[in-house]
């Protein structure tokens, strides 16, 4: 177990080994949740919506131009079944 020492105005630092398992930089951001006594800290990626909806857009037409001539129901089909497979491996 690590310790960690409360400073002035409630700061804490957390030790260099816990930052570089959970890839903690300089300037990232961490949710803070209490839990029954327990502070959790986790490490969160903020993203800027407008970029992000961007995003999604250049994915989706990059999606659209490659499946362009698959039938419908065939990528659904794949879809379902990387949503399967992802929720398999989430919960083992």
């Amino acid at each position: 177990m690590t310790l960690v020492k409360v400073i002035r105005n409630g700061q804490i630092t957390l030790p260099a080994g816990l930052r570089e398992k959970l890839d903690i930089k300089e300037g990232d951001y961490l949710e803070a949740e209490i839990k029954e006594k327990e502070i959790i800290l986790r490490p969160k990626v903020l993203f800027d919506r407008n970029d992000a909806v961007n995003q999604l857009h250049k994915i989706m037409d990059d999606v659209q131009s490659r499946t362009k001539d698959i039938d419908p129901e065939e990528i659904e089909q794949e879809v379902a079944k990387a949503i399967r497979e992802l929720r398999e491996r989430k919960t083992s």
